[in-house]
């Protein structure tokens, strides 16, 4: 892959899962997409539950706040 951005055609084919099989190609690229479109794994989202509820609640809570440190009073 050169240093050049990708053109839109070829972007389009990417995220399509389309491979390109061409120079402009960059199939780390293509692979990375690719694997992001499989389906998971048996057990990979094992646990995902879980994250989903400990990010949620984190999300709900108050917001920590610190008491002003001797310092900068």
């Amino acid at each position: 892959m050169t240093s050049e951005a990708l053109d839109r055609v070829t972007s389009e084919r990417l995220l399509d899962g389309r491979l390109v099989d061409s120079p402009a190609n960059p199939l780390p690229v293509a692979r990375l997409l690719t694997a992001a479109r499989a389906a998971p794994r048996p057990g990979e989202l094992t646990g995902e539950g879980r994250a989903v509820l400990a990010f949620r609640r984190a999300r709900a809570a108050p917001p920590v706040t610190q008491p002003p440190s001797a310092a900068g009073a």
